[in-house]
């Protein structure tokens, strides 16, 4: 009946589609993803959070407030005691991929350090994190470690017995920080060897709305059979983040963001000048992810 085909690729556990039967391989489209990745394994993992929300924004602005951690300060200041927010690197890489990698365990720039301890830093992440470890875990700082090889030796615990697996050979910076990446247009796969969050930005149900989907994906363990992805938990319009549980901390960050982001999509309506001032350097995600757009509508 001579029905249009696509072709397809899979990397990583994921499947992609590709229309265009001469477009890129799907190992050329997310360069240098596929060498990346290689150490963490993402085919061995499963979804065991899935939660989705409507939000009241455009799907570029929704993503683009996942593109930089300069926000943190003004939006998630919870997080400042352990997260280096204005210390994150950004790798930009070909047109579909760029990477941020935030440092964890420490503390950010713009906390003033005076009777802060090591210990007081450990404690913090352990309270607020949402990425499998309970809030009543417990790390000790020995003497002479500091807050980020105590809480990567505490991970590898705590993730070694949950998911039977041996971590000592991953670094700190693999057990503790947050390698946040994105493919464009519209998927955000995390990296390093702690339960990894993706997301994915959907227009929903019109260009005014966005489904942003937040999954934590969950190590099998060897020899066992994978356990099936739970099913999506879509929120109601009223519900916040909050009211995800198995977000744990996530939850209280994400809501944050859904609360600025239907001001963010008035605030560029509303623009007299049409134009975004972006960071030179925190906001060059952003610049990228628009670029690369302006590519793709031009050859339209």
């Amino acid at each position: 009946m001579q029905l249009p085909e696509a072709s397809v690729g899979q990397w990583g556990g994921y499947i992609f589609v590709r229309e265009n039967p001469d477009g890129p391989t799907i190992e050329e489209y997310l360069a240098p993803y596929p060498a990346d990745f290689a150490r963490w394994k993402p085919e061995e993992t499963y979804t065991a959070v899935w939660v989705a929300k409507k939000v009241k924004a455009n799907w570029k602005a929704t993503a683009e407030a996942f593109m930089e951690a300069w926000h943190s300060i003004e939006t998630h200041p919870q997080i400042l005691p352990y997260t280096g927010d204005a210390n994150t690197k950004y790798n930009v890489y070909q047109d579909h991929t760029n990477v941020a990698l935030t440092p964890f365990a420490v503390m950010s720039p713009h906390i003033d350090p005076a009777g802060k301890t090591q210990q007081w830093i450990v404690d913090e992440y352990i309270r607020r994190t949402g990425r499998g470890v309970s809030s009543d875990a417990r790390a000790i700082v020995r003497e002479g470690q500091n807050a980020r090889a105590a809480m990567a030796e505490t991970n590898r615990k705590i993730y070694g017995e949950m998911f039977g697996r041996d971590y000592t050979e991953f670094s700190d910076s693999e057990m503790v920080d947050a390698f946040t990446y994105n493919v464009f247009p519209n998927f955000s796969p995390w990296g390093g060897m702690i339960p990894n969050i993706v997301y994915r930005w959907r227009p929903w149900p019109d260009h005014e709305h966005t489904l942003m989907e937040v999954r934590v994906l969950f190590r099998g363990k060897p020899g066992e059979k994978m356990p099936r992805a739970v099913p999506m938990h879509l929120l109601g319009d009223d519900e916040p983040c909050t009211a995800a549980a198995e977000l744990g901390g996530l939850g209280e960050i994400f809501q944050q963001d859904m609360m600025n982001l239907p001001y963010v999509q008035e605030g560029m309506k509303a623009s007299k000048t049409k134009t975004l001032e972006l960071g030179n350097y925190q906001d060059i995600r952003v610049r990228h992810f628009h670029r690369t757009l302006d590519k793709y509508l031009a050859r339209e």
